[in-house]
């Protein structure tokens, strides 16, 4: 019993001891929650001042409007200036009715008048819903927070920029009042199409001012700002309705309307006095685009200025409405000049026809005119003249002879045999009339644009410079290849597609001394803080400056009688330049009844010292009986005529001429690279066997042979292609011609392997020895000239 009651008292005096520790550990704990809270306190508003500190500055300007940008040529002049569709009409807070204000009160603020910058109550909301929903999964973004995002800020969800946003809108509630940011917000908010600002949209969408809205319209428009492209009511009807109900019923749940006024808005369609607009008109309508002589050029801008890292994040909407003044590499005239030609060219076969077309400086390659098609409407239109094309045979001088003079050495008047037939890896090859015309010279091949002699030149190259030689040099002209570069794709086969823009640039290398010069059509962007960023241009050595003289020499020729495209050369200005045809696979000539002489692409790409242009036209669907389609010599040179036209334009007629390098030797048609003078006059191509399996094994290339199939036709010496400007002259003439054709016709192995790839000029030169063949050639060169 003692013993019990000893441990009775032991157990009293230990209760108290336990209590007090308990006591001291939850006060221990709060402790370290307080500390932990006010260190996280601390903490969050060192981080909140970091940010503030690092907000853009309140820049008052970009609270009224926001700026437009102003587009300057290449001498500093003021072309032109786009406001983005942001050539509002503004509206006074005073000339705003109550029924809008209270909609949009409603929808987006309702406690507007009665909060800070910051509404805590809906913000409170918002980060219990955050911490379920993810960061960004709720917003309790006030009017004025919104003006200051809109002015200031990005979309981007981050804390940084919520953080600056709420800094900023405390110094906006200081320097103005509740009624001037209302009136902020009206005429800065985006109502979709481009549209900004709610006078603007009240006129976009209904044609009414503001004050003869009537409440379903009211409401709608206070409710499309929230995500204006979901609901627009061009493309979602159903959704615009819906939405105009939501606001109607929180204008009535917040006492700002009555529920009979509620019913009967929400019964009122709001497509009653909606304007109707097609797509081109909704890009049309108020968007104050540049003039259409600049709108591709723009177009190029635009592009190029979202790739450049210092607007890196922005959109391209906040990046042309920030006030930028942007220095091109425009020449206007020369701008002016090329879209004019495009617009009202005579060279167009039917409506379907699209052209594209870019000219650089060949010195500098800056871009000086750029058209992306007909009457060019940016956003609306594709830019063709920076979309792929096929571009024929239009690359014989980068994949066949560049790359056979940068790495042999060969000579300008290096001969090749050319064949009737050319076997390589079991596919055919021919020219465009089937015949061979024996031993011509690389010059001749190349004005000629001869298939044969080029897939020669292109397998010597291979042969003993390597595998890789023939698309590392393309790519020094940034004509990049995914795969090993086939006998197919030297005569414009499935993986040459290329822009008029990159051909441009490309060849400009080629008179420019072997320096290849990135087209850019910005030099330089000043801000409106007068930061000014500058834009870096790649320019390196392409290749070697003999191979740019011979091969600018050679297509010289391309002018000259026999040449392919002969008779539209520019008097009185040196000029080089490569002409390209494609055509359609077998299975489309069967399918829509085309004739043999359907082509699908034509092209031409030339250079002065001063200009380079390039430019394709083609068809973006097919017809029946070659409606869409190039037929004959006589639409196949349309490239030709607009490139006469705009260069004979543009050009300054100073005699200028390509400046021959050191390291050339000869004259004419006869170059060669100095101390290679002896041994480049002779040919030695293959064997003319017509076979060259046994030489080829390390090269198989019927795998590209299906993809040819599907943009050029077989032809044969029937063909109407293959006459020239003279007709056909007698036995003993050669004939002049001034297209292009090329055929390749499958072996009885291959059958299912046909390809025919595009361009091959032609003339039968086999019989041009005697003095009068010469003399009918000439006479035939003359009859083609005058016609």
């Amino acid at each position: 019993m003692s013993q019990s009651k000893a441990s009775n008292s032991k157990n009293n005096k230990e209760q108290p001891k336990k209590k007090r520790n308990i006591k001291r550990t939850i006060i221990k704990v709060f402790g370290i929650l307080v500390l932990a809270f006010l260190a996280m306190v601390i903490v969050g508003v060192l981080v909140f001042a970091y940010y503030a500190w690092k907000a853009p500055a309140f820049n008052e300007s970009a609270l009224k409007d926001q700026l437009p940008t102003k587009i300057y040529d290449k001498n500093n002049e003021l072309v032109t200036t786009l406001y983005m569709g942001q050539k509002r009409e503004h509206v006074k807070f005073d000339d705003v009715p109550d029924t809008l204000k209270d909609a949009v009160l409603a929808t987006e603020d309702n406690r507007f008048y009665d909060h800070g910058a910051l509404d805590y109550k809906r913000l409170s909301g918002a980060v219990m819903k955050n911490f379920t929903g993810g960061f960004g999964s709720q917003g309790a973004s006030t009017l004025t927070q919104q003006v200051v995002k809109r002015s200031f800020l990005t979309d981007k969800k981050s804390i940084e920029r919520k953080a600056q946003e709420a800094y900023l809108s405390y110094r906006l509630e200081q320097e103005y009042s509740k009624d001037e940011i209302f009136e902020m917000y009206l005429n800065k908010i985006y109502y979709s199409d481009g549209i900004y600002g709610s006078q603007t949209a009240s006129k976009y969408y209904f044609n009414k001012k503001l004050k003869d809205l009537n409440l379903a319209e009211t409401a709608y428009l206070a409710g499309l700002p929230q995500v204006p492209n979901q609901y627009n009511i061009y493309d979602n009807p159903e959704g615009a309705e819906k939405r105009k109900d939501t606001v109607l019923y929180l204008m009535e749940r917040h006492g700002r309307i009555s529920k009979k006024e509620m019913k009967e808005a929400q019964d009122t369609p709001i497509d009653k006095n909606l304007v109707q607009r097609t797509v081109e008109e909704r890009n049309d309508a108020m968007t104050d685009t540049p003039d259409n002589e600049y709108a591709s050029y723009i177009n190029y801008v635009k592009q190029e200025i979202t790739e450049n890292k210092a607007f890196k994040g922005q959109s391209l909407n906040d990046i042309m409405t920030s006030g930028l003044k942007i220095y091109t590499n425009m020449d206007k005239n020369v701008q002016k000049t090329l879209q004019d030609s495009v617009d009202n060219g005579t060279f167009y076969k039917n409506k379907d026809q699209i052209t594209g077309s870019s000219i650089v400086d060949t010195k500098t390659g800056g871009l000086v005119g750029i058209s992306g098609g007909k009457d060019y409407k940016d956003v609306v239109d594709r830019n063709q003249a920076t979309d792929l094309h096929p571009t024929g045979s239009s690359l014989k001088p980068i994949l066949a002879y560049g790359p056979a003079i940068e790495n042999m050495q060969y000579a300008t008047n290096h001969k090749f045999q050319d064949e009737s037939e050319y076997n390589v890896n079991g596919s055919i090859f021919k020219n465009y009339d089937g015949k061979g015309h024996g031993s011509v010279t690389m010059a001749d091949a190349l004005a000629r644009s001869y298939n044969i002699p080029a897939l020669k030149s292109w397998q010597e190259t291979n042969q003993n410079a390597g595998e890789k030689a023939v698309k590392d040099f393309a790519s020094k002209v940034n004509l990049n290849y995914k795969d090993q570069i086939g006998p197919s794709e030297v005569l414009g086969g499935s993986q040459s597609e290329f822009s008029p823009t990159q051909l441009a640039s490309a060849f400009a290398s080629m008179g420019n001394g072997g320096t290849y010069n990135e087209p850019k059509s910005i030099r330089k962007v000043v801000t409106q803080d007068d930061e000014t960023i500058k834009f870096s241009s790649d320019s390196h050595k392409a290749m070697e400056d003999y191979t740019a003289y011979m091969l600018t020499e050679m297509l010289k020729g391309t002018f000259e009688a026999y040449g392919s495209a002969y008779g539209y050369g520019i008097n009185g200005v040196n000029v080089a330049a490569k002409t390209g045809t494609g055509t359609y696979g077998d299975e489309v000539y069967s399918e829509y009844q085309l004739p043999e002489n359907a082509a699908k692409d034509v092209w031409i790409t030339g250079y002065s010292p001063q200009y380079t242009m390039s430019v394709w036209m083609g068809f973006n669907k097919v017809k029946e009986y070659g409606e869409n389609s190039f037929l004959g010599h006589d639409e196949q040179i349309k490239p030709q005529i607009l490139f006469n036209e705009v260069m004979s334009e543009i050009s300054s007629y100073d005699g200028s001429d390509f400046e021959k390098p050191d390291s050339v030797t000869g004259s004419g048609k006869s170059l060669s690279v100095a101390g290679n003078e002896d041994n480049q006059t002779t040919s030695n191509s293959a064997p003319s066997t017509g076979n060259t399996d046994n030489q080829q094994n390390s090269y198989n290339f019927s795998g590209n042979n299906n993809n040819v199939t599907t943009n050029e036709p077989q032809t044969n010496s029937n063909s109407s292609n293959a006459q020239s400007t003279t007709q056909q002259q007698s036995a003993n003439t050669e004939n002049v011609t001034t297209e292009e054709q090329t055929t390749e016709s499958p072996t009885s192995e291959s059958s299912n392997e046909q390809s025919s790839s595009s361009d091959s000029n032609s003339s039968d030169s086999s019989s041009s020895s005697n003095s009068s063949s010469s003399n009918a050639a000439r006479e035939a060169a003359k009859e083609a000239e005058d016609e």
